[in-house]
């Protein structure tokens, strides 16, 4: 075994002799991860669907054409375009309710509808293009949606490319079934349009308007509260897990200050110590990120039906009962896991790479070191309030309130230890006694055991009166 691999394996002995604290360790990392990794799959499968439900049509792509402030058009304003040589189609759109279900209805006119808009080319043959623009009429959707329709009530044919949630039907058909005669919500515009068209200003006495593609689904700019809270209270479990794994390692940190003693004393360098610890670490967020992830995919298989449900009544946002996942989400879990851990391990790190040798056996010396992470994290809680003042007078918006919040609740939490040893440095001074001289030296030696149970406490009360009020 090589030097390096055998003070690594020293200080993973630590580990063997204490596997509950390893336990604390790995699963604090894991259900920090799994919260995170949970509540970032459904939001991106939540945002997934907006993207397809607004590609629907070439919603995400094509201009189109309304009356002014988005109002619907009547039939007229379309003739008229068409035969001034305009290339559009009609849709007529809305949410269209049987009984006690609800799905977004898309009449379109197939004849004129770009060959490259989604639901374009839905139809299929000859025979299913006679059965979608005659009575009865043809529905096509994904059969999971289809399936929403009263049995035998309709001819339907499934696609699995549509997103859930839309059925796609002949105009004639559609404003019969959304009650819109004689009107139509949009006019998609062709990419290629003739040459020497007239302006749309001098079509309709300059009444219509034309928009540009949407760039963002309206249902994610709708929905962007609700998932602003899912990402905040899942980035707060994050953090007190962090809390977790931090107390963990300090605490292996004070337990293991006589291994470090001894292995700066025969010969160990800062660096070399440093980068052992670190790779210890690395290999246990490593492990501990991965049963995080599986769980996290478990916490949002089961949430997806009970938040689907949710959207879809609070905003009638279509989600799909099933988490497809990505390669980039796995890589950003993994990637919170192990910078979470870094932040966690950080101040521990330092003090270990900066503590001279033989230092570590000395009490006093470990709290000097701590001292010194203290003034950072002190200073740290200034910026943020800082941070929040600024906010306060200059912010506006849903993300500024909740980036204040944030701000504030975190100052204080960082503040907790530094005013702690203010209060421990005054008491000092008025002691009069050896017991109460002894008393506030050994309390203030054992803050950086209990700082991190408190700002961890005091950050789940606070977030909890809050949500409370």
């Amino acid at each position: 075994m090589t030097g390096f691999g055998a003070i690594l394996a020293t200080l993973l002995s630590h580990w063997r002799r204490r596997p509950w604290q390893l336990m604390a360790l790995v699963l604090g990392l894991a259900a920090a991860t799994a919260l995170w990794s949970g509540v970032q799959a459904l939001n991106a499968q939540a945002r997934m669907s907006y993207d397809e439900a607004a590609a629907v049509l070439g919603g995400d792509r094509y201009e189109s054409i309304t009356g002014p402030d988005r109002r619907a058009l009547n039939v007229e304003a379309y003739a008229e375009l068409r035969r001034a040589g305009w290339k559009v189609s009609p849709v007529i759109e809305g949410n269209w309710r049987m009984d006690s279900e609800n799905v977004r209805l898309l009449g379109i006119d197939p004849l004129t509808l770009p060959t490259e808009a989604l639901g374009a080319g839905q139809i299929g043959t000859e025979a299913d293009f006679v059965a979608f623009v005659t009575p009865p009429y043809r529905l096509i959707g994904q059969a999971e949606t289809l399936e929403r329709l009263p049995e035998g009530a309709f001819s339907t044919r499934a696609d699995p490319d549509l997103p859930p949630g839309v059925i796609i039907a002949d105009i004639g058909f559609a404003e019969d079934a959304l009650g819109r005669a004689g009107r139509i919500d949009r006019l998609i515009v062709d990419d290629e349009q003739p040459a020497g068209l007239p302006r749309l200003d001098d079509i309709k006495g300059g009444m219509l308007e034309l928009s540009p593609p949407q760039e963002q689904a309206e249902l994610a700019q709708l929905t962007d509260s609700f998932h602003l809270n899912l990402t905040a209270f899942g980035f707060l479990s994050f953090v007190v897990g962090l809390f977790i794994v931090h107390s963990t390692i300090g605490l292996a940190f004070e337990q293991r200050r006589p291994m470090i003693r001894t292995l700066r004393a025969i010969g160990t360098g800062r660096w070399t110590l440093t980068t052992a610890l670190l790779a210890e670490l690395l290999v246990l967020a490593t492990c501990s990120a991965a049963v995080g992830m599986v769980l996290g995919y478990v916490i949002a298989g089961a949430l997806l039906p009970d938040v689907a449900a949710s959207l879809r009544g609070l905003y009638g946002a279509e989600v799909p009962g099933e988490l497809n996942l990505r390669i980039d989400w796995w890589l950003a879990g993994f990637g919170m896991a192990l910078a979470g851990t870094l932040v966690a391990a950080l101040s521990g790190l330092w003090r270990v790479h900066r503590m001279p040798v033989l230092a570590a056996a000395q009490a006093e010396a470990w709290y000097g070191a701590q001292k010194r992470a203290l003034r950072v994290q002190a200073g740290l809680a200034a910026l943020l309030l800082l941070a929040a003042a600024g906010l306060a007078w200059r912010g506006g918006g849903l993300v500024a309130g909740f980036a204040l919040m944030a701000a504030v609740l975190l100052a204080a939490v960082l503040a907790l230890p530094p005013v702690l040893v203010a209060v421990l440095s005054l008491a000092r001074r008025r002691a009069q006694t050896p017991v109460g001289e002894w008393f506030i030296a050994e309390s203030r030696s054992q803050i950086g055991g209990i700082s991190l149970a408190l700002m961890a406490l005091l950050l789940a009360l606070s977030v909890n009166i809050g949500v409370g009020a």
